[in-house]
C-alpha cells in the first residue's frame, strides 16, 4: 500500500486493545514480547497493517514498517519528530549528550565540529591504517586455528577506531571495553525498566562497565591536553575536538564532559554496529559458499594478491553487495525511534504531540514486497538494476534524512578493507552447524558466539 492509498479520514490507525496500568500488565507485556521481539510484531503487523497503534498507560506509540511512513517521520516532516524517545533513555545515560543522543541546536553545534572528520577527503589516509590492523590481524591468525569471529571483529573495529579518530593504542584494553560492551548491551532492559536511584545486580553491573570506559576515555582525553610538543599533535578527530571552536559561536569550545560523550558514542557506533555487521557477514558466507565463490573471484581479479586501498573500492561492487545484503538481514540499528513535538501525521493519520513513533527497519529489510524471498542471502539485490525496482527508503541501516549516520562512509569503508583483505587469505568455516540467532539489545548482535575455523585459502 502506498502512502496516498491509506484512508485519511480514519483519524486513528488501527492496533492492539489498550494496555492496562500496573506492573503487573507491564510485565506480562514485557515478558511476551523478549520470548521472540521480532515474531511478536511482525504479528502485530500482519494484523494490523504498515503502521499501527498501541495505547499505552504511559501514551500512545506508533509503529511503521513502510518506506513511504519512514520518509515521512525522517524527511518530508522531520522537524515534527524529535529523538526524545523512551527507547534512548537506557542509551544516554551510557552515552551521555552525544551526537546519537543530542537534539536540537546542540546537536547542530555537534555536528558540525565533528563533521570535518568523515569526509571522503579523510577516508584515503583512514584506509591505509584500516587495512595495516587488519593484515596485523591476518598475520596473528593461524591456519586449522579456531576463533570467536564475533571477539575477533569487536578487537579489530575497536582498535581501528581507536588509532584513526584518536591516534591511541588499545590493544592491552580491547578485552576489558569488549567485556564492558557486552555487559552494556545485556544490560539495556534493566538500564530501561527499572529507575536510576534503584541498585538492581544490572545496573550495578552497567555502572561498573560506564566506569571502566569513563576511566579509559578520560585518560585518552587528558594525555591529549597534557601534551608538550604541539607540533607533533596528530590532525585526528580527538585534536579537532580538543581544539574546536564552532563556526557560528567563537567563543564555544568542547568541555571534558562533552569530548566524553562524543568519544563514548563512537566507541559504540564507531566499532560495535560494524563488528556486528562483519561477524554476520562471515557467519553468511560460511553457510552460502556459492557466494563466498563469486567474492573470492572478485578479490582475486582486482587484487591479485595485493592489499586492497581506498582506491580499489569502486572496483569491488560485489564485496559491497555481500556487506550490504548482511546488513538487510541483520541490521546492526534494528529500529529508530522518535516523538512528536506537535501535532502532526503519517500516512493520513494524525499523530498527537507527545506520541511515540518507532521504524521499524528490519522490517521492511524483510518485507517479501521490496525482498522477495527475504530471508534467503541474495547479494545481487544491491545490483543497480534491482535497487531501481524498490523504495529508497526499503533499506536503512544507516538511518535517512538529517539525522542519518555520520560515519556511514567511513563504516562502508572499513568494512569492505577488512572483508577484502582477510578474505584473501582465509575461508573462515563453522565450528558448527547450528544456527546462529540474532539478540536484539541497543544493536542486533549474534545470541550464540561464532566459533569458526580457519582455513587458508
Amino acid at each position: 500500500m502506498t502512502e496516498a492509498e491509506w484512508p485519511a479520514s480514519q483519524a486513528v490507525p488501527p492496533g492492539p486493545p489498550p494496555r492496562k496500568k500496573g506492573l503487573v500488565p507491564a510485565l506480562r507485556y514485557y515478558l511476551h514480547f523478549i520470548r521472540g521481539p521480532f515474531a511478536f510484531i511482525r504479528q502485530r503487523f500482519d494484523e494490523y497493517g504498515d503502521l499501527y497503534r498501541a495505547e499505552n498507560p504511559d501514551g500512545a506509540l506508533y509503529a511503521l514498517r513502510h518506506p513511504d511512513h519512514f520518509r515521512e517521520v525522517l524527511m518530508t516532516r522531520a522537524d515534527d519528530f524529535s529523538k526524545k524517545h523512551t527507547a534512548l533513555e537506557s542509551l544516554t545515560q551510557v552515552l551521555g549528550d552525544g551526537l546519537l543522543t543530542s537534539d536540537g541546536e546542540n546537536w547542530k553545534r555537534q555536528r558540525r565540529m565533528v563533521q570535518p572528520a568523515f569526509t571522503r577527503k579523510r577516508m584515503s589516509g583512514y584506509a591505509a591504517m584500516m587495512v595495516d590492523e587488519t593484515r596485523a590481524v591476518a598475520d596473528e591468525w593461524h591456519p586449522g586455528g579456531e576463533v570467536d569471529m564475533g571477539r575477533e571483529m569487536v578487537d579489530l573495529t575497536l582498535r581501528i577506531v581507536c588509532r584513526t579518530l584518536f591516534s591511541y593504542r588499545i590493544d592491552h584494553k580491547t578485552d576489558q571495553v569488549a567485556r564492558a560492551m557486552r555487559t552494556l548491551n545485556g544490560a539495556q532492559a534493566t538500564l530501561n525498566l527499572t529507575p536510576e536511584w534503584l541498585p538492581t545486580p544490572g545496573r550495578i553491573r552497567a555502572n561498573r562497565a560506564i566506569q571502566l570506559l569513563d576511566s579509559i576515555i578520560y585518560d585518552i582525553i587528558e594525555q591529549r591536553r597534557n601534551a608538550t610538543d604541539t607540533t607533533a599533535q596528530p590532525h585526528d578527530l580527538l585534536q579537532r575536538l580538543v581544539d574546536a571552536v564552532d563556526s557560528e559561536d567563537r567563543d564555544s569550545r568542547l568541555s571534558d564532559r562533552e569530548i566524553r560523550d562524543q568519544l563514548m558514542t563512537l566507541f559504540l557506533a564507531g566499532h560495535e554496529t560494524t563488528s556486528h555487521a562483519l561477524t554476520w557477514t562471515w557467519y553468511l558466507l560460511a553457510r552460502n559458499p556459492d557466494v563466498e565463490e563469486k567474492l573470492h573471484e572478485e578479490l582475486d581479479q582486482v587484487l591479485a594478491g595485493r592489499r586492497p586501498g581506498y582506491e580499489d573500492l569502486p572496483s569491488l561492487p560485489y564485496t559491497e553487495q555481500i556487506l550490504q545484503e548482511a546488513m538487510r538481514l541483520y541490521p546492526p540499528a534494528y529500529v529508530l525511534a522518535r516523538r512528536a513535538d506537535r501535532d502532526t501525521e503519517i500516512g493520513g493519520y494524525s499523530v498527537p504531540a507527545g506520541s511515540e513513533v518507532v521504524l521499524w527497519l528490519y522490517m521492511s529489510h524483510h518485507d517479501a514486497r521490496w525482498f522477495p524471498e527475504p530471508e534467503a542471502f541474495q547479494p545481487e539485490r544491491f545490483q543497480d538494476e534491482a535497487r531501481e525496482q524498490r523504495p529508497k527508503l526499503a533499506w536503512l541501516p544507516f538511518g535517512g534524512g538529517p539525522r542519518a549516520c555520520i560515519g556511514q562512509e567511513f563504516a562502508m569503508t572499513e568494512a569492505r578493507l577488512i572483508l577484502a583483505t582477510l578474505a584473501q587469505s582465509f575461508r573462515p568455516r563453522l565450528v558448527s552447524d547450528d544456527p546462529v540467532e540474532p539478540r536484539p539489545a541497543i544493536t542486533l548482535a549474534p545470541k550464540q558466539r561464532v566459533r569458526m575455523r580457519l582455513e587458508p585459502r
